[in-house]
């Protein structure tokens, strides 16, 4: 294996819409770069990325997968992200990861509500994209159009690197070229707006160029990098997969013009925490103290768990002892890993700027940061833009005594997936899961099947909060003879209600000791305990701040138990009195449409309790309708979508708020709770 420096490196990730051709592209990328003998194929569940289970069941993408490629000397890593929005977790997980993000894009489907919102995370975290443009052996009629579709929706930056040609046979480079024709027109046109675009980040060149003078790669090759990671240019390439047109040009773009670890935009890193945090700016040397951070997590059949790394600074050597975070006791690493796609390559060492695997380090979790030096303690990542899981499933197992295997599995499940959560509710004796669509949880219960646990699912269950609006006090003394020793203990509360998204607050508010300190934590817990059950429909509780006053304790027979209940029953008074309110998720959603069914869509999103905020017309006659609509009224919105649109109509949600739900809801998930 060859020895590669920090700047040989160019992590790139390739993301897009589901369909778009990502998994393809990759594919072909390896082949080329004579990685792989023979290319695979998604439908056949032979790629070298999608080699899951699920992933070949369905054929597409459903995990984010490590592979590489060696180009004129240089290694390109490549992560294939899933594209449906259920799985968009997995892909945000990986964003600070790469240098680049690469849009692959299918001409004939536009510009899809997931499109846009992985180049708003994108520029969110000052990534740098470029775009492929996909399938160009399928008809050139539509790039054009598709063209201006880019810059209309992302700027005038979005401008072709290289051209398709030969009706999508082939492709020309209009970089470095001015000459020749295109299935786009004259490739001159293409070339002096690219350079016109380039030159006005470096004055000096501008200078030389509007004096005449044509800058070659060494002259171009800075600016243009810089351009990128301003987002003043993104670069636009055409390439077919199946066929090979462009794809050995593209592997020429990312090792000549993407950036590489020297040259990309830092990752947003700190140290210190509270006020005390600041930004902490790392240097891409081998040499200096390690700094890497673990950005995926999967189970290997052989090897167990692996950690997915991003080497920023320093090199990581296996046999190495380092500390995760502010952890005191240091870890030793075992075996390092080089992955393509499912195939494991051991190595010895992972330099600044590569990504590689660690095996067998069950400390060590998604979003860890490790270092060999207790000054990078406090050093953390900026926090991701995780959307929050929403959708519920009720699981139970068949068979007797599965329960464990389940809870196993799903632990399994959460170590990988920023956007699940399972929790058990003690009051229904559900096992409950939480993910961000059907589809998302339809793959939960179909990998814990795969794990030879049968289960049943009940329907679907909105994330509800309970919370007040009102302010009010709460009583409740615990007394209990048992014979032995008893049981007492008197709490006094105030409850009041907090602004939304505020979450719980618990003040101590007791004077002359008529409560020792030593039990207050256990009141706590107790209202902790009715917080996770809910008072008046059975959801959680948020938005409360919780005040303990006064109460009374007995010398003999005060225990942790007794303020524990005497708190939960407490608070369960005082929240009685405090006006409850239901509150159900309100969901902004995104939807792109053909232009002539946008009435249909408006129309349907208003009889869902939805409000409609504006459509955005495109010039390709594709329209964005963007609305919040609650999350109750949303189940079932994929299909109808595909109805009114034929098919052709794509959609994003995500969080908005909680907000109160009408009276006769209320009292129907009330009406429900008291009939369990």
């Amino acid at each position: 294996m060859p020895d590669f420096d920090t700047a040989d490196f160019h992590n790139v990730l390739l993301a897009g819409p589901r369909s778009s051709g990502k998994t393809t592209l990759a594919e072909a990328l390896l082949f080329r770069a004579g990685e792989i003998s023979r290319q695979g194929n998604v439908d056949a569940g032979t790629a070298t990325s999608d080699f899951e289970q699920e992933e070949q069941a369905h054929h597409y993408s459903v995990y984010s997968t490590l592979l590489h490629a060696s180009h004129q000397g240089k290694r390109i890593n490549i992560l294939d992200l899933p594209g449906a929005p259920d799985f968009i977790g997995q892909a945000i997980a990986c964003l600070p990861a790469a240098e680049t993000m690469v849009l692959v894009m299918d001409p004939e489907r536009g510009i899809d509500s997931m499109t846009r919102r992985l180049m708003k995370l994108a520029r969110s975290l000052d990534l740098p994209v470029a775009i492929v443009v996909s399938h160009i052996g399928e008809g050139v009629a539509h790039l054009g159009p598709f063209l201006s579709e880019l810059k209309e929706a992302f700027g005038r930056g979005c401008l072709p690197i290289n051209l398709s040609a030969n009706e999508g046979k082939s492709v020309i480079d209009c970089l470095l070229n001015g000459e020749g024709d295109s299935d786009l027109g004259p490739v001159a046109g293409f070339h002096t707006e690219l350079l016109d675009q380039v030159v006005e980040i470096d004055d000096a060149l501008m200078e030389r160029y509007l004096e005449g003078e044509e800058p070659n790669y060494a002259a171009l090759h800075e600016p243009f990098e810089r351009a990128m990671d301003q987002a003043h240019v993104i670069p636009v390439c055409f390439a077919d997969a199946l066929s090979g047109a462009g794809v050995e040009s593209l592997l020429d773009i990312i090792v000549r013009h993407f950036p590489n670890p020297l040259e990309g935009n830092p990752r947003p890193f700190f140290i210190g925490e509270g006020e005390d945090e600041t930004p902490f700016v790392y240097t891409d040397d081998a040499t200096k103290t390690l700094l890497a951070r673990v950005f995926h997590v999967t189970t290997d059949a052989y090897l167990g768990k692996l950690c997915l790394c991003r080497v920023y600074q320093g090199t990581m050597k296996a046999g190495d002892q380092l500390f995760i975070g502010d952890g005191k006791k240091p870890i030793r690493l075992g075996h390092l890993f080089k992955l393509q796609g499912k195939q494991r390559e051991p190595v010895t060492e992972i330099v600044a700027g590569d990504l590689g695997a660690i095996a067998k380090i069950e400390e060590l979790h998604l979003g860890d940061v490790l270092h060999d030096d207790h000054a990078l303690d406090h050093v953390h990542h900026k926090a991701l833009p995780y959307p929050t899981p929403l959708h519920g499933l009720a699981v139970v197992p068949k068979t007797r005594g599965d329960e464990d295997k389940i809870t196993e599995v799903l632990a399994r499940i959460r170590e990988e997936d920023p956007t699940f959560e399972a929790h058990f509710e003690s009051e229904t004796h559900e096992l409950v899961v939480h993910g961000l669509g059907e589809m998302h949880l339809s793959l939960v219960i179909e990998r814990i099947k795969n794990q030879g646990v049968d289960v049943e699912t009940k329907p679907p269950k909105i994330a509800y909060h309970e919370t007040i609006m009102g302010q009010a006090e709460g009583h409740y003394r615990h007394k209990k003879q048992s014979g032995g020793a008893g049981q007492f203990g008197e709490v006094k509360l105030r409850v009041e209600p907090l602004e939304r998204g505020a979450g719980f607050e618990f003040v101590d508010k007791i004077v002359g000791g008529v409560i020792p300190k030593g039990f207050m934590p256990a009141i706590e817990k107790g209202v902790r305990d009715i917080m996770r059950q809910g008072v008046v429909a059975g959801y959680p509780i948020e938005d409360v701040r919780v005040t303990v006053f006064d109460g009374k304790t007995h010398s003999v027979d005060s225990k942790e138990i007794a303020f524990r209940t005497a708190g939960k029953f407490a608070f369960r008074d005082a929240f009685l009195k405090a006006s409850p309110q239901i509150l159900e998720p309100i969901v902004n959603i995104e939807v792109t449409t053909p232009g002539d069914s946008v009435g249909a869509i408006t129309g349907d999103l208003s009889s869902r309790r939805g409000r409609v905020f504006g459509t955005d017309m495109m010039s390709s006659g594709a329209a964005v309708v963007k609305a919040s609509v609650p999350l109750a009224d949303m189940m079932d919105y994929e299909p109808t979508l595909k109805s009114m649109t034929k098919g052709r109509g794509s959609f994003t949600m995500e969080l908005s708020h909680y907000d109160a739900v009408p009276e006769r809801i209320a009292q129907d998930l009330v009406t429900k709770h008291d009939s369990n």
